[in-house]
């Protein structure tokens, strides 16, 4: 499948206070240590490229949870969500990375090493309760939908599934 390049996903993955990241081997962050991520396939769900990308980067199995961050830019969007860890030890890909490990979080927020991107969003995913994802409408399902929404915000007018 083709990357949408105009769709860019994260996903902060934290288990026992360490959390999941990948040393990059290109770009700006070349040698720097980051949450792994990439971009969405042309009609793949952010859900599921950040699932696709962290089993790729990493060899770890994850469920998506909630939306902590959507970042807009003229030329992309980033959403970047909270990982649930499934299974797997984390293992460099050889490509994009050339280490994979879990982190002590604490540590990881003073290293000079780390994206200041990725060192912002391990501190609100560690202080910030993420808009959780709620099917709204069966027919969304129907559309691939899924709804983020604030903590106890019980009912939404139908008209959003349209």
């Amino acid at each position: 499948m083709a990357d949408n390049y105009f769709a860019g996903v994260g996903g902060i993955c934290i288990r026992d206070d360490r959390v999941l990241l990948v040393r990059h081997t290109y770009g700006a962050a070349n040698g720097r240590l980051l949450i792994p991520g990439g971009y969405a396939n042309i009609g793949e769900t952010p859900q599921d490229a950040v699932e696709r990308e962290i089993l790729e980067e990493t060899g770890v199995i994850v469920e998506t949870g909630g939306l902590l961050v959507l970042r807009c830019e003229p030329s992309n969007w980033y959403l970047a969500f909270i990982a649930h860890y499934i299974s797997g030890e984390p293992r460099s890909d050889g490509k994009e990375n050339s280490e994979a490990a879990f982190f002590d979080c604490a540590e990881v927020l003073e290293r000079s090493d780390v994206t200041n991107t990725s060192r912002e969003l391990i501190k609100l995913a560690l202080t910030s309760k993420p808009l959780a994802p709620l099917s709204i409408l069966p027919t969304d399902a129907e559309k691939g939908r899924v709804w983020y929404v604030a903590e106890g915000l019980s009912e939404i007018d139908n008209r959003l599934g349209d």
